[in-house]
């Protein structure tokens, strides 16, 4: 498996994912993606033929990080691609001067929620029909070591 930038020739494979993890009411629409590939952080998770197992996505703003969106193709899930997309995520972060990056994940989604709490994350609030009526989130923090000097990866 290669982590790699995700590219705009990516969007079809994105797309598909998306749709398998979320219902449509609450998944990016495609002008959205196509957007976060060119503008945020987004990075895809594939094999050597480039079939997508997985992509994250997030951004900077000052000091903290954000992650959009963690998504991994049904098929392929509880194989540590999750896991290894978060930490690529939290380098690209740090590199860019994140010293903390928060997420929010649907409290309905124990499997999320237990990836997130072993990477490190923990929860801070919980924010009420963030994925529509009666769908809560859990917001979660975590803070990121220093960046080693001279660190690049």
């Amino acid at each position: 498996m290669r982590i790699r930038r995700a590219e705009p020739r990516d969007l079809p494979q994105m797309l598909q994912i998306e749709s398998l993890c979320f219902p449509e009411e609450t998944a990016f629409p495609p002008g959205v993606f196509a957007y976060l590939i060119r503008y945020a952080v987004a990075i895809v998770a594939c094999e050597p033929e480039d079939q997508i197992l997985g992509f994250i996505i997030g951004y900077t703003s000052g000091s903290a990080g954000a992650v959009y969106t963690l998504d991994v193709h049904t098929g392929y899930r509880r194989r540590g691609i999750g896991i290894k997309l978060l930490l690529a995520m939290e380098k690209r972060l740090a590199r860019m001067g994140a010293n903390a990056v928060r997420l929010e994940a649907a409290l309905e989604k124990p499997g999320a929620l237990e990836l997130y709490r072993k990477a490190g994350y923990r929860e801070r609030e919980i924010i009420r029909n963030y994925y529509g009526q009666g769908c809560h989130a859990v917001r979660m923090w975590k803070s990121l070591p220093p960046l080693e000097q001279g660190s690049q990866n």
